[in-house]
Order: C-alpha cells, then sequence, then structure tokens
C-alpha cells in the first residue's frame, strides 16, 4: 500500500513538471472585416487549435490581439506593425484578401506568419512546381478558386450570353480584375458585364441586358443586405452562381459551388501549421495548397421560381438544397377551383355543345316539315314568229309572265315520327353531354389527385436525397477518422446517385401531371401551376358522414343495394339509350302505319303574263282569249301501297336496333353494379391502408433516427441504417397514395352516383345523407 501511494506521488510530481515546462505561446489574429459569424468560428478555430497543440504549449488568445482593417489598406499595415512590435506575440494568423496583400508585400518576416484565405487561382503568380512559400517564417493555407473555372462550369450548366459579374469594389483596387477578366472571356463565347458593388442598391438598373449572374461580391454585407441582393437577382429571373459562402446558396442563389466540410479541415491544417511553428518546424517548407472536394448546391426553390431550365444529367451530379415544399407558381389550385374551371374552360364539354346545339337544329328542321312553302317565278319568251303567227293568239312572240306557288303539307306520317324521333335524339344529346360533364368532372379530381400523388413523391424523393446525403457525409467523417472502411463511403455514393435519380424521375413525373391537369384546364401547357390539399368543411363533412355509413358492416349491404338504385337512377348514360330506345320504338311504329296512313296536302298556284307582243298576239274574231291573271287550287293525297318490300325490312332493323339498345341497357346496368361493388371495397381497404400507414410512418421515422445514431456511434453497419431508410420512406410513399388514392376511390363513387358532394351546397349535402339513412337504417 505505502509502494503504491509513493508512485502516485511521483506520477502527479512527474504531470506536474511537465506542466511546469509548457510554454506559453500568445497568437494574433489578423481579420478583414467582421461578418456575423466571425464570433461563432473564432470559438470553433481556439477551440481547434487547443486541442491539437495543447500538448505541446499554452495557447493564449488576448482579444487585444484580434484586430479587423475594415477593408482599409492603411489599418491592415499599421495592424500587422502593431503586431510585429507587440513583445507577447509569438505568431500572427492573418486572413482576408487585404491583410494577406499587404504581409505578402514584405521580404522577410521576423516573427512566423500563417496567411490563410481564399486566393483566386486568376490572381496566384506562383510557379507550377511550387508548393512550399520558400521564405522563412511564412507559410500559406491557400484554398484555389477561379473565375474562369467557376465561369465555364455555370456556361456547361446554363449557357448564358451575357452575364453580370458583380465584385465587391474594394477588391477592384488591390487586383486586376478587369484585365483578368477579360483574358478569361477570350476562351468563352460569351459577353460579360462588370458591376462592382458596396451595397445592395449598387446593382439597380444594371441587370437589364443580362441572362445571368455570377456573384464574387457581398461577403461582408448583412444577412439583410445579401438577402436584399439575392431577391434583386431572383426578381428579374436571373439564374445565379457563386462559389462564397455556403449560405448564399440557402439565401436564394441559385447554384453554388463550396467545399465539403471545409470547416473542420481549414482549422485542422490551421491548428497543425501553428504545432509546427511551436515546435520549432521550417514554415518555409510547409505546403501552401489544402486540396479539397467540391460540392456543386442547387437551390430547387429558386430553381421553381425562376423557371430555370433543369438539365437532368446535371442533377445527378448537384446537391439539392432549398425548400422543394415552396414551389413557384403562377395559379394554385384546389380541387373545387379544378371542377368550376373545366365545367368552364373544357374544351371536350364545349365540342360536346355543340352536339346539342346541333340536335336542336334537327329538331327545328323535322318541324319545318308542316311550315309552307311559298315561291315565285318570273319568265321572258320569244317565239318563232312563223310559229307565233299561226298559234291564234295562244303563244305570242314576244311574252312576259310570272307564278306564285303555293304548297303546305296538312299530315304526314313520315313528318310526324321525324319530330318526335329528333327530340328523342336532342334528349340523348342532352343526356350524352352531362355524362361527359360528369366524365369531365372526374378526369379533372383524377388529375389532381395525380398531382398532389405526384407532388407527395416529389417532397418524400427530396426528403429522402437529404437524408442520404447526410448519411454519405457522416460515412465520410467517419472513414476520415478511420472508424470505418472505404467500402461505406462507396455503398452511400452509390445510394446518393439513386436517389438523386429518383428525385429526378420524381420531378419529371410532377410536370407531366401538371402537363395533364393544364391540358384539362384548357389552359397553355407551360402554365407554372401548383395543387394543394384544400378541401372544404362542408366538403370533408360530407365524406365522413356518408364513409360512416359505408365503414358499419350491418348496414353495408343496405348501403350499396342504395348506391346501386341511385347510380342507376341518375346515370346518364341509361337516360340517353332510353331515348334512343323511344327513337328507334317511333321509327319502328313509322315503318307499321304508313302503309295504312296517308300523306296529305294542299297545293296552289296563281299566274300572270305581264306582256304580249309581236306576232300572235291577237286572237281571231270570235275567240276569247285566256285572262293575264288565273289560279288553281287542289289537295294531294298519296299513300303507298308496296314499296319493294322496304317498309318491313326497315321495320325489322329498327326492331333489331331497339333491341341491340336494351341489351346495351342491361350491360350499363351491370356494370353499374359491378363498379359500386369495386369501388366500396376499394374504399374500404384504402381506408385500413391510411391508418395503418400512419402507424408504419411514425414507427419507421422513429427507428431511422435510431439508427442514424447507432451508425454514428459505430453500433451497427451500413446496412441496417440503408434497410432503415428505404423503410421510413416507402412508408411515407404509401402513406401519402393510400391517402390520395382514398379520396379518388370516394370521388370515383360520386362519378358512378352522378353526384359530386364538393358541387353541392351543405344543405343539399345533408338532405342527400338524409335520404341514404333513410332508405338504409331500419
Amino acid at each position: 500500500m505505502k509502494k503504491k501511494f509513493i508512485l502516485l506521488i511521483l506520477v502527479i510530481s512527474s504531470f506536474a513538471g511537465f506542466a511546469q515546462q509548457q510554454k506559453d505561446y500568445h497568437i494574433a489574429i489578423l481579420g478583414d472585416k467582421l461578418i456575423p459569424e466571425t464570433d461563432q468560428i473564432l470559438v470553433q478555430l481556439k477551440d481547434e487549435i487547443k486541442s491539437v497543440v495543447g500538448q505541446s504549449a499554452n495557447i493564449i488568445f488576448k482579444d487585444s490581439f484580434i484586430l479587423l482593417n475594415d477593408l482599409n489598406l492603411d489599418k491592415a499595415k499599421s495592424n500587422y506593425e502593431e503586431m510585429l512590435a507587440a513583445k507577447d506575440v509569438d505568431l500572427i494568423l492573418s486572413f482576408g484578401s487585404i491583410n494577406n496583400l499587404v504581409i505578402a508585400k514584405n521580404k522577410t518576416f521576423p516573427k512566423p506568419v500563417i496567411l490563410f484565405g481564399v486566393i483566386n487561382d486568376d490572381f496566384i503568380s506562383f510557379p507550377e512546381s511550387q508548393v512550399a512559400s520558400n521564405i522563412p517564417n511564412l507559410t500559406y493555407i491557400l484554398t484555389p478558386q477561379s473565375y474562369k473555372r467557376d465561369l465555364l462550369q455555370f456556361k456547361e450548366i446554363f449557357p448564358y450570353r451575357k452575364i453580370g459579374i458583380v465584385i465587391d469594389k474594394y477588391l477592384m483596387d488591390i487586383y486586376p480584375v478587369k484585365n483578368t477578366l477579360d483574358q478569361i472571356f477570350n476562351d468563352i463565347t460569351a459577353e460579360y458585364q462588370l458591376i462592382p458593388i458596396d451595397k445592395a442598391s449598387d446593382i439597380d438598373g444594371k441587370l437589364e441586358d443580362l441572362d445571368a449572374i455570377y456573384l464574387s461580391g457581398g461577403i461582408f454585407f448583412t444577412k439583410d443586405e445579401q438577402l436584399a441582393l439575392v431577391e434583386k437577382f431572383n426578381a428579374k429571373k436571373l439564374p445565379t452562381f457563386t462559389s462564397m459562402d455556403e449560405h448564399f446558396s440557402n439565401y436564394g442563389v441559385l447554384l453554388t459551388s463550396q467545399p465539403i466540410n471545409n470547416l473542420e479541415q481549414f482549422f485542422r491544417r490551421i491548428a497543425l501549421n501553428i504545432e509546427a511553428a511551436v515546435n520549432g518546424d521550417n514554415l518555409s517548407q510547409l505546403p501552401i495548397y489544402m486540396d479539397i472536394d467540391a460540392k456543386l448546391s442547387l437551390n430547387i426553390e429558386t430553381a421553381f421560381q425562376i423557371n430555370f431550365p433543369l438539365k437532368y444529367s446535371f442533377l445527378l451530379r448537384t446537391n439539392i438544397v432549398g425548400n422543394a415544399k415552396r414551389i413557384s407558381y403562377q395559379k394554385r389550385y384546389t380541387l373545387p377551383e379544378v371542377m368550376n374551371q373545366v365545367l368552364d374552360q373544357n374544351l371536350g364539354l364545349k365540342a360536346e355543345q355543340k352536339n346539342i346545339e346541333l340536335a336542336s337544329q334537327e329538331v327545328k328542321l323535322s318541324k319545318s316539315e308542316y311550315l309552307p312553302d311559298l315561291s315565285t317565278s318570273a319568265s321572258a319568251t320569244h317565239l318563232d314568229p312563223d310559229l307565233a303567227k299561226v298559234s291564234n293568239g295562244s303563244n305570242p312572240e314576244y311574252s312576259t309572265s310570272g307564278k306564285v306557288t303555293f304548297e303546305q303539307l296538312i299530315f304526314s306520317e313520315q313528318a310526324s315520327a321525324n319530330i318526335k324521333i329528333q327530340k328523342e335524339i336532342e334528349k340523348a344529346s342532352k343526356e350524352n353531354y352531362n355524362s361527359k360533364e360528369k366524365d369531365a368532372i372526374f378526369n379533372a379530381g383524377y388529375a389532381y389527385y395525380n398531382a398532389l400523388i405526384s407532388k407527395a413523391n416529389f417532397l418524400i424523393n427530396d426528403e429522402n436525397l437529404r437524408v442520404t446525403r447526410q448519411n454519405y457525409e457522416i460515412a465520410q467523417q467517419k472513414y476520415d477518422a478511420g472508424q470505418t472502411g472505404k467500402s461505406d463511403v462507396l455503398r452511400w455514393k452509390s445510394e446518393l446517385a439513386r436517389a438523386t435519380q429518383n428525385i429526378v424521375n420524381g420531378y419529371t413525373s410532377l410536370n407531366q401531371s401538371f402537363n395533364e391537369l393544364n391540358q384539362i384546364l384548357n389552359n397553355p401547357i407551360d402554365l407554372r401551376i401548383d395543387v394543394i390539399d384544400f378541401e372544404s368543411k362542408n366538403h370533408k363533412e360530407g365524406h365522413i358522414k356518408f364513409f360512416n355509413l359505408l365503414d358499419d358492416p350491418f348496414l353495408r349491404e343496405r348501403f350499396t343495394h342504395f348506391i346501386e338504385d341511385t347510380a342507376i337512377e341518375n346515370a346518364h348514360e341509361l337516360k340517353s339509350l332510353q331515348h334512343n330506345i323511344s327513337a328507334s320504338k317511333r321509327t319502328e311504329l313509322l315503318y307499321q302505319r304508313s302503309k295504312f296512313l296517308p300523306t296529305i296536302g294542299l297545293q296552289g298556284q296563281y299566274n300572270h303574263t305581264f306582256s304580249r307582243d309581236g306576232k300572235g298576239t291577237n286572237y281571231p274574231t270570235g275567240f276569247t282569249g285566256a285572262p293575264d291573271g288565273y289560279y288553281n287550287v287542289g289537295v294531294q293525297l298519296s299513300l303507298p301501297i308496296f314499296q319493294k318490300n322496304q317498309r318491313n325490312i326497315k321495320r325489322q332493323k329498327s326492331f333489331i336496333q331497339r333491341e341491340q339498345l336494351n341489351i346495351q341497357k342491361d350491360d350499363a346496368i351491370v356494370s353499374i353494379k359491378r363498379n359500386v361493388h369495386d369501388v366500396i371495397l376499394s374504399i374500404i381497404s384504402q381506408y385500413s391502408s391510411i391508418e395503418l400507414s400512419k402507424v408504419s410512418t411514425e414507427a419507421a421515422k422513429e427507428s431511422l433516427e435510431l439508427m442514424q445514431v447507432s451508425y454514428t456511434n459505430g453500433a451497427i453497419g451500413i446496412t441496417s441504417l440503408i434497410d432503415s431508410q428505404q423503410a421510413y420512406f416507402q412508408a411515407q410513399q404509401q402513406q401519402a397514395n393510400a391517402t390520395y388514392n382514398f379520396q379518388l376511390s370516394i370521388l370515383q363513387l360520386e362519378r358512378i352516383m352522378s353526384y359530386f358532394f364538393i358541387l353541392h351546397s351543405e344543405e343539399e349535402n345533408q338532405a342527400f345523407i338524409n335520404r341514404v339513412k333513410e332508405k338504409i337504417v331500419r
């Protein structure tokens, strides 16, 4: 026991001695200007440095050693000189373009200096083979970016013709921006316009001739200023690209190219360089470049807002951000709005309406047979003089005359039958229109729910993509830390590609569903629309009351019979067939009665001679000529006795047609009954699926959250997490499909009954429900 106590004292003493040997190491930090995240970033940076270097030295950061130049060259120079003069400062860590420009101009460095910042490749003058500063006490940490690389990448995605390049004004004073861009655009088939800015309003009036924006300024703006800047671009529907801070993507920039997990990598690299300086290593030989993987982000919300023409091949290699739920639209529809517009605008209904008008004209045409027929004619005649001379005054050489003819049908079985037949056909046309109208309402509702399903699946795929990318980054971090193998990273990369393909397919299906809805609503196909799942309280209550009757197993059979009777009673197809049957029956009766009933007509004619001249004008002595004007009136009666047996043949033909129509009617009734049974079974099944899918989705979501934590901690393998994720998103899709398919089946049942709850008032719906109860509740 005594030996253990002595050993413990020795161990403590050795640690105390080690602690006493640690030296204090003061670090000065020079920056250009504050940004909203500065304090948080500094805390993370300090923690990382102390964590890495803590075994070698006691790292001290004094507030008085943290200086900003506020984008002023003179102040940047004085800040640097002040830190050189400060006795307590052991190392200077410099951030930003202004500081780095000022400090890099020095030829010697009395104190260790680490220059860290985003230096544009186009401005770097290092030889290609140079990988270290080669200057004592100086090292760089460079994350090269390039206007040229960015602009070429943007050009590949969007073939701009004239692009605005937005840059901070202060950079124009320290870098040869214009000369550099002139050289770059020698290799790019496009024009550019340089837009220096100090504030968001500096771009006003400078966007009119542009078709794209490359944003390389505004990093030091406030959040509100940055948002205002991006909103100005999006209001002009200009595609935007930036490689500045990632938060610009969240503010609405369309495309953002950013390093993956850059902060963690940057902080670790800075800490390692400081550790090298503390240990006395030569900074001049430390590597200056930092290789990082970049990711390209697409703000899907902005893409919808500006109607950006997405290239699907591009989507496969980008990170999708933004709220896909906030789809930009020109018009948004609810179900009642869809139904009302289809009644007013659908081209199919307008064409069908013309059939009613044509049938109405046929009725008028048939009735016109009993209207009088009055005609008149006039003539002038020249006769051979020799013939006129011997005509004894009856045919003069020259004469003019005219006549008026009158005909009136008094009775005709053919005409009377045709009037009744055409009236029945007109009624059938109206029922056909009513049927087409109900079909159009149902088709519009179907397209509406199909769009809701496509939208739900698109949003689910969007969430799946985000979760997959999150899990991919977790796997990458675990691999970098040596906690897992490369196979996990590759598997998640494969899953990421599949998830991206799914969202591409989902986006395509969503647009196709919108195109279908636009066609039905007679909108321009390219009209950007959206659909929302909104039902009026009256509509929902009507559905609930209706379904409660259906859900009762003791009432279900009687309820089904009632629906059958209602559907048969209201079926416009059956009513149309019945009118055609009546027309066929009247045609058959026509050919049966026409052999007994004559056609009776009244005829009359008045003739008048206006002039007689030339030879043959005078009558012989003792003869009286015909008067200049005279008339005749007569009654005509005709009765066909035998018409080549055509009457009997036509009668048999009408009889066969009537039998055919009756068979079609019976078949339609059987079809209605079957459809009623099928839809009711579908409604019951889908309602159960809704309830079960809700439970399944909630359980799958909780399971996925637990699996993610377990995978991060190394408690489970990748397969379990992938299975859990797939189970969750499949459950979500099943729930969405079950919900909208249930509503669609209700709509289908309403179509069969020819009664749509949503198009009736609350009182009418309640009266309908009461009628159902009276019939089935005993």
